[in-house]
């Protein structure tokens, strides 16, 4: 008999913790992304979806794009 089917407990200890910690970390940046979408004055569930389905490029195109609002006053200030 061998002794692998004793270490499947444990790697299976270890995969559900990283996979809780990583459930943990993409909640923890939805969350950061809905309100940084908000702060920047852009729809903040829109894009909690759009981070839902592709996340990195969310966050990137959030933290890329001019805030809506400086924009908006900017428009305002010429005309």
């Amino acid at each position: 008999m061998s002794s692998y089917p004793a270490l499947l407990p444990a790697s299976v200890a270890v995969d559900a913790l990283w996979s809780a910690l990583y459930f943990v970390l993409w909640i923890a940046v939805m969350v950061w992304i809905y309100n940084l979408a908000k702060r920047k004055g852009r729809h903040p569930v829109g894009w909690v979806i759009l981070a839902f389905f592709f996340f990195f490029l969310a966050l990137i195109l959030l933290l890329i794009l001019p805030s809506k609002r400086t924009t908006q006053e900017v428009e305002r200030a010429r005309g």
